[in-house]
């Protein structure tokens, strides 16, 4: 087995165990709550509260899923014909799924400008699974009363079409942190302090399919008191114009 191979082995070895544990452990704990809920064990005043805890677990394993499924069917998609990708309704699409969670925390997600309809080949599938990570790991991580704030245009002086995301994070990252982020299995002291468990995955997956599905980049720096990721995919085409 060559060097490479071997590399892709553990990498693919470390994606699996973190993926297992982190799937099997919010499905027993679904499993639990589900008996303790029939069995009686738990009273009528905290039922909802078990039972909104018990879908925040299933949702966690649905993205989970999801991720995998993105990461093993790369080859397949990679040999599928470029599509349009309109930005407003990709972002838009990825937000929705995190809107009501957000609100519960008080976290907004607001694309500033909808009716830019930018456009860029590609797979709206794959971008689409990058920022329901990125939406996914903001509402997570943000600051109460906060807002998440994405951006969209294309870049005059290079072609691309560019999407930022910015939050503030309850507990800043720090510079050393932040070139570790897209680090298999890595996770920040913020995600730490917010939620135990976790599997390092998302951020590591976004720069997969940005890199290996979108032909871009992602990147991310530190903005005053917030966090900003930016995405750059190539031959973008504006809407009316409206380049920066």
């Amino acid at each position: 087995m060559s060097e490479e191979d071997e590399s892709q082995y553990e990498i693919d070895l470390t994606l699996l165990a973190n993926f297992t544990h982190q799937v099997i452990n919010p499905l027993n704990g679904v499993a639990g709550t589900l008996d303790n809920l029939v069995d009686g064990t738990i009273g009528e005043n905290r039922r909802e509260q078990r039972m909104k805890a018990a879908r925040a677990q299933l949702e966690g394993v649905i993205t989970l899923v999801r991720n995998l499924a993105y990461l093993s069917s790369a080859q397949y998609e990679a040999g599928q014909p470029n599509r349009r990708i309109a930005l407003p309704q990709v972002i838009i699409e990825a937000a929705m799924y995190y809107q009501e969670e957000g609100s519960a925390k008080r976290v907004s997600i607001d694309l500033l400008d909808k009716r830019a309809n930018n456009r860029v080949p590609g797979h709206p599938e794959a971008l689409r699974q990058v920022l329901m990570n990125l939406f996914d790991n903001a509402v997570k991580y943000s600051a109460t009363d906060s807002q998440i704030v994405v951006r969209q245009w294309i870049q005059t002086s290079t072609g691309d079409a560019v999407i930022t995301v910015r939050n503030t994070p309850r507990n800043l990252i720090s510079g050393a942190e932040i070139r570790k982020v897209f680090d298999l299995g890595f996770r920040g002291e913020n995600a730490r302090r917010s939620i135990a468990s976790g599997t390092g995955l998302g951020l590591y997956i976004c720069k997969l399919l940005m890199e290996d599905r979108l032909h871009g980049s992602i990147s991310v720096q530190r903005d005053g008191d917030g966090i900003l990721f930016t995405l750059k995919i190539p031959n973008g085409e504006a809407d009316n114009g409206r380049n920066n």
